[in-house]
C-alpha cells in the first residue's frame, strides 16, 4: 500500500523523536520501534515496484542515529562477553553464498532475496545486539514490558473490533482492506496475516503474564492473570490458526515449570469455569476444523525432503520455493511445491540453504537458550530469574509457531522476540560494580569504551 504524504511526514517526525529517545533511553527507543514495526508492517513506499521501502525502515534510521549518539556519551553501553549473533551472521553469509551458487541472487530476484535477508534476519539480530550489549536494569525491563503490554491491549482491542465488525474503531483502517494479507477472511490485526498476528499475540501474552505476577497485591495478581487469559485467548481464537495456540501453550508450560506456585494455574481453572460455558453457548470451536491439515503437512514434508536430497549441502538458494520460477538450470530445476510455500521455518531453511544453513540457524537458537538458561541459574534476584524464564518462553513460542508457518519474512515478529531475548542477555544476574566516572577519559583513550565506565553503582 502506497503511503500518503501525511504518513511520510509523520514517520519522519517519528524518526526524529526516536532518535532523541534513543539518545536518552536506548532500550525504551528499541521497544517503541518494535511496537511501531508491528503497527506499520504493511505500510510501504513504492509498493508496486521491486524497490519497496517499509516505513519502519525509515524509523529504524532515526533509531540507529540516536543510539549511535548515545554510545559516545560517558554513560555509553557496556558490551557483555560472548557473541551470540555470530552463528546468525554466519548463516547470512552462507545464505548469500548458496543463493549465488543456486542463482537466487540473479538480476530478476536478487534485490528481493537480499531484502528477505535484511528484514527477516539482519535487522532483528541487530536489535538483539543493541539490547544485550547494554547493561540492562530491572527498571528498564519493566518499562519495555509496559510498552509491550500497551501493544498487547491495542492488538486485542483491534482483534475484537475487527471480528465483531466495529470498523470505526479499527486503526489503521488498511487492516480492513481485503487486498492486504493472505488471509482476508480472518482477523489480522495490524499485521499482514493471521499467522503472524497470532504469533505476536502469543509472545506478548507471555510477557504480560510475567508482569501480572508482579502486581501489588496477591488478589490483583490473580485478577490480572485471569484478565490476560480471558482477553488474550479469544484474540488468539479470532486469528483462526492453530500454530499460535500450540506456541502459546509451549511458552506457558515453560513458565509453569519454572515456578509452579504462580497464579497461572488458578487462572487456568478460572478459564475452564468461565470460558468453556461461553464457548459452548456460542457453539463455536476454539480451533477451526481442518481435517486435511495432517495430510497436507505430510505431503509438504515429503516434497521438501525430495528437494533437500537433490542439494543437501548448499540448498536451492534463498527464496526458491516462494517463487513460481526455478533457479537451477535444467534438468536440475526444482519442482514447485503444491502449497507454494513451505509453512515451516526449519524446513524452508534446510531446503533453501542446505545442511550448513540449518545447522547455523539451529546453533544460533540453541546458543540463545543456553545463555538464558545459565543466566537463570546464576540469578540471585527472583524477578530476574522470572524474566530469564519469560525470555526462554517467548523464544519457545516463536519456535513452535515457526513449525506452522514460514516466519523468515516477518520482521516484526522476529524483532520482537530477539529484542526480548536481548533484554534478558543484557540483564546482569548478580551484582556488578561499575568503574568510577573519573577513570573514563583514560579508559576511552587507551581502550575505546571499557565495559562499565559510568559512575560507580551496584546493580542488584
Amino acid at each position: 500500500m502506497t503511503a500518503s504524504l501525511a504518513i511520510i511526514v509523520a514517520v519522519l517526525l517519528g524518526a526524529l523523536l526516536l532518535a532523541f529517545t534513543a539518545w536518552l533511553r536506548p532500550a525504551l527507543a528499541l521497544a517503541l520501534w518494535v511496537a511501531s514495526s508491528v503497527m506499520l508492517s504493511a505500510y510501504v513506499l513504492s509498493a508496486n515496484t521491486p524497490h519497496a521501502v517499509h516505513l519502519t525502515q525509515l524509523l529504524l534510521v532515526g533509531l540507529l542515529v540516536g543510539i549511535g549518539i548515545s554510545w559516545h556519551k560517558p554513560t555509553g553501553p557496556s558490551v557483555n562477553p560472548g557473541r551470540p549473533e555470530l552463528p546468525m551472521l554466519g548463516w547470512v553469509g552462507w545464505a548469500i553464498v548458496s543463493g549465488y551458487l543456486g542463482g537466487a541472487l540473479s538480476a530478476a530476484y536478487g534485490y528481493r532475496n537480499i531484502n528477505i535477508i535484511a528484514t527477516g534476519f539482519v535487522i532483528p539480530v541487530l536489535l538483539l545486539f543493541l539490547a544485550r550489549s547494554t547493561n540492562q536494569s530491572l527498571s528498564t525491563v519493566r518499562l519495555a514490558c509496559v510498552v509491550f503490554n500497551v501493544l498487547l491491549v491495542y492488538l486485542i482491542v483491534t482483534a475484537f473490533c475487527e471480528h465483531l465488525g466495529i470498523k470505526w474503531l479499527v486503526f489503521p483502517q488498511y487492516i480492513l482492506d481485503p487486498t492486504v494479507g493472505i488471509h482476508p477472511d480472518r482477523a489480522r490485526g495490524p499485521v499482514v496475516n493471521a499467522a503472524e498476528n497470532g504469533g505476536i499475540l502469543a509472545v506478548l501474552l507471555i510477557v504480560a503474564l510475567h508482569r501480572a505476577h508482579y502486581a501489588l497485591r496477591p488478589a490483583e495478581r490473580w485478577l490480572a492473570t485471569l484478565g490476560v487469559f480471558l482477553a488474550g485467548l479469544p484474540a488468539l481464537w479470532f486469528t483462526g490458526t492453530r500454530g499460535p495456540w500450540l506456541a502459546f501453550a509451549a511458552g506457558l508450560l515453560i513458565m509453569i515449570f519454572h515456578d509452579p506456585r504462580r497464579a497461572v494455574l488458578s487462572a487456568l481453572l478460572g478459564i475452564l469455569i468461565i470460558a468453556l460455558p461461553l464457548v459452548a453457548l456460542m457453539r463455536s470451536e476454539v480451533v477451526p476444523d481442518r481435517a486435511e491439515t495432517t495430510e497436507f503437512r505430510l505431503n509438504l514434508y515429503r516434497e521438501s525432503l525430495d528437494a533437500f536430497k537433490e542439494h543437501p549441502i548448499i540448498g536451492w538458494g534463498l527464496g526458491t520455493f516462494t517463487n513460481e520460477d526455478s533457479f537451477f538450470d535444467d534438468p536440475g530445476a526444482p519442482t514447485a511445491l503444491s502449497s507454494g510455500v513451505q509453512h515451516d521455518t526449519m524446513v524452508a531453511i534446510a531446503t533453501e540453504t542446505g545442511t550448513v544453513g540449518v545447522l547455523l540457524y539451529a546453533g544460533f537458537l540453541i546458543g540463545l537458550f543456553r545463555s538464558l538458561w545459565r543466566l537463570r541459574k546464576s540469578a540471585r534476584n527472583r524477578e530476574k530469574r522470572d524474566f530469564y524464564a519469560t525470555c526462554m518462553a517467548a523464544l519457545a513460542t516463536f519456535l513452535i509457531n515457526g513449525t506452522f508457518a514460514d516466519c523468515r519474512f516477518w520482521m516484526a515478529q522476529n524483532a520482537l522476540v530477539l529484542f526480548i531475548v536481548g533484554l534478558g542477555l543484557g540483564l546482569q544476574p548478580g551484582e556488578q560494580f561499575v568503574r568510577l566516572a573519573s577513570q573514563t577519559p583514560r579508559l576511552i583513550r587507551y581502550f575505546g569504551y571499557w565495559p562499565g565506565h559510568a559512575a560507580r553503582e551496584t546493580i542488584k
